[in-house]
């Protein structure tokens, strides 16, 4: 009689079912992290998108009256939802009706693109008061409405992986 113990067969699936917990661990770790990159490759991509309208002194045809004084992207506190604004002044950006914040709500909308994060993610670092971190034509260089540089960052909803995207006075967009 040739074949496997009863002992032999257990110890084998005992082995296959941990190395397969493992496997299943890993992936999910892995996924958080693929999703915390993609996301903050995202929030990368609009900040440049915002630099480059700037860049492009960008004009809404739609709005004649209002001037587009800055680009920028906009964190609110304790959400998952950034957006991509154009500061409007109405006549001009001297006249004093542009703010180079954003203003939600107004009219006409600022608000050009509204993204989120993925539901695993949120942000840290945001003042309680939000984050505005825009382009100013034609300098293009950042500002904030905190000092610069400013950092914030995105995190997984159970604290294990972060990442950290920090923007410099002169526009430059650093990610750890």
């Amino acid at each position: 009689m040739k074949g496997f113990t009863l002992i032999e067969t257990l110890v084998t699936i005992s082995i296959t079912l941990v190395l397969s917990g493992l496997a299943i661990a890993y992936n999910r770790s892995s996924e958080r992290q693929i999703a915390i990159y993609r996301d903050q490759s995202t929030v990368v991509g609009l900040l440049n998108r915002a630099r480059s309208l700037a860049a492009q002194k960008y004009r809404d045809p739609s709005i004649p009256t209002y001037i587009t004084c800055a680009f920028g992207i906009h964190f609110e506190p304790d959400s998952r939802d950034f957006i991509l604004f154009q500061d409007l002044g109405e006549g001009g950006c001297s006249s004093g009706s542009a703010n180079y914040r954003y203003d939600a709500g107004s009219n006409p909308s600022e608000a050009l693109e509204t993204l989120s994060l993925d539901p695993r993610l949120q942000f840290d670092g945001i003042p309680i008061s939000g984050l505005d971190i825009f382009f100013i034509p034609p300098d293009i260089t950042a500002s904030s409405s905190t000092d610069l540089p400013v950092s914030f960052v995105i995190k997984t909803n159970d604290n294990n992986f972060s990442v950290t995207t920090t923007v410099a006075a002169g526009g430059q967009i650093v990610t750890e």
